[in-house]
């Protein structure tokens, strides 16, 4: 029984462990993974608007920008709506307010390069604004994917410990189990089944070579009686046969 129910409780506790690691782990994966892809897309887009100015900076018949614009959700919102394009930082995180007004900046450098006629001065603020703020950005969200990077392998680190903390009671339970087994054994064999062996070697000893009946029983249960009560009926058909024989 003891043993029925050890099992049970830790079976409870393993399922229990078990779905609350698969919830966590559901939330946690799904949401690293979708911060590292947004990061990583809005890396991208950056790395791809700045190649299309630098198309565009240096073949003026080329509407490249434009191009990329109409193509790219992402690029479309940085040349007309920066505000929508939101950091994808981990909780926690202080550059998500930075990345948001390099977004703004590079958005009016865009705007403003795109609206210059003369290449020379195109080129100028391509040089000196457009390439400053784009590299910046750059590094900020290469920062920013690295830390998504960090809190997916921290949550990889978070599950294998809720993996061990789910197989725990189940190993302990098996111990247990064993260590049960081990002393209800030893207990059986001591205080059952060795006296028990004793009374009946007695009792044919008694009955085959005649010897008087001497079992040492240190129990008082029903073990115990059980010799006694043997005693003195071995005793008392000792004197019985004295009896008949006198």
């Amino acid at each position: 029984m003891a043993l029925m129910l050890l099992l049970t409780a830790s079976g409870v506790i393993s399922i229990y462990e078990l779905v609350r690691t698969r919830t966590s782990v559901s939330g946690m994966i799904t949401r690293d993974v979708s911060n590292l892809t947004a990061s990583q897309e809005q890396l991208n887009m950056v790395l791809h608007v700045g190649y299309a100015m630098q198309e565009f900076i240096f073949d003026s018949g080329n509407a490249s920008v434009t191009m990329l614009m109409s193509s790219d959700s992402l690029a479309a919102k940085l040349l007309e709506r920066p505000d929508e394009l939101q950091p994808y930082v981990p909780e926690g995180a202080e550059v998500a307010a930075p990345i948001k007004g390099l977004f703004k900046a590079l958005h009016a450098e865009i705007r403003s390069i795109l609206s210059m006629e003369d290449e020379v001065e195109r080129r100028s603020a391509y040089l000196t604004s457009f390439m400053p703020t784009s590299h910046l950005l750059i590094q900020e969200l290469n920062s920013v994917a690295a830390l998504n990077r960090q809190e997916l392998h921290k949550d990889v680190a978070a599950i294998e410990q809720h993996r061990y903390r789910a197989v725990m009671p189940c190993i302990i339970a098996v111990f247990a189990g064993v260590a049960l087994i081990v002393m209800f054994n030893y207990f059986i064999m001591r205080y059952f089944a060795n006296p028990l062996i004793k009374i009946t070697r007695a009792v044919e000893n008694t009955v085959e070579y005649k010897s008087p009946f001497r079992v040492s029983v240190e129990s008082s249960d029903e073990v115990g009686a059980l010799s006694e009560a043997i005693t003195a009926l071995a005793a008392q058909v000792k004197k019985t046969g004295k009896a008949e024989g006198a």
